[in-house]
């Protein structure tokens, strides 16, 4: 799969449902675990001490919705309410998006892009992709220049390099630090030659400005 059909497969349209329901030991708990990161100074060729992560959070939800005369169903941002039909009692399976950014020493920008899939009973049934990169707030860009995989040993997992290339920005409309991360634009490139770069208009695709806002949701020390 290419790497367009995957970004727009696995976020910005949403079709990350069809997974196996198998159920896998992973949760946010990896996040603060240094086991997690261990690989990051040899991926990143450079010593790096992470002391804590920053965590920004966003959750997409299969609802149903008022279609043409019928009862539909899509993944949108949970709380997007929009045409969605409250009086039909319905859980289905749903996604959530992670933002985390480390705080390290020396001081860097480091970002990874995480996701987590999660089936009708809250169980963790898969993960991924996974990007790694940095945040330039001053311009509110993200840009990942590396996908990562997380590799399971004994249920201790931890982030490994992946033999994948990867160009992305995310462009934001607001980015405030222990706040929020708006994306409005996804923009990924593959070469200089025309028609190999492809801008993801997020509210255009979603019908919804604030589709792909991330929340600041906490900072956890890294054990």
């Amino acid at each position: 799969m290419s790497l367009l059909n995957k970004i727009l497969f696995c976020i910005a349209l949403g079709c990350i449902f069809g997974c196996s329901p198998r159920k896998v030991a992973f949760s946010t708990g990896n996040f603060s675990t240094s086991s997690f990161y261990q690989a990051l100074p040899l991926i990143l060729n450079k010593p790096l001490r992470i002391d804590s992560v920053n965590i920004y959070e966003t959750t997409f939800e299969e609802k149903p919705y008022e279609g043409y005369y019928v009862i539909d169903y899509s993944e949108v941002n949970a709380k997007n309410d929009k045409n969605i039909l409250h009086y039909k009692p319905f859980k289905g399976y749903y996604q959530k998006l992670y933002l985390l950014k480390l705080v390290t020493y020396p001081k860097d920008s480091i970002t990874i892009y995480f996701s987590l899939k999660y089936n009708i009973f809250d169980q963790c049934i898969g993960f991924g992709p996974s990007y790694l990169g940095s945040i330039d707030e001053n311009r509110n860009l993200v840009f990942f220049n590396m996908e990562l995989y997380p590799r399971n040993k004994k249920n201790n997992y931890s982030l490994k390099k992946s033999r994948f290339p990867l160009a992305l920005y995310m462009s934001a409309t607001d980015m405030r630090p222990r706040n929020t991360i708006n994306i409005d634009k996804m923009i990924v490139e593959k070469s200089f030659e025309i028609g190999n770069n492809v801008v993801i208009d997020i509210p255009r695709i979603f019908h919804d400005s604030a589709a792909l806002k991330f929340d600041y949701i906490e900072t956890k020390k890294i054990n």
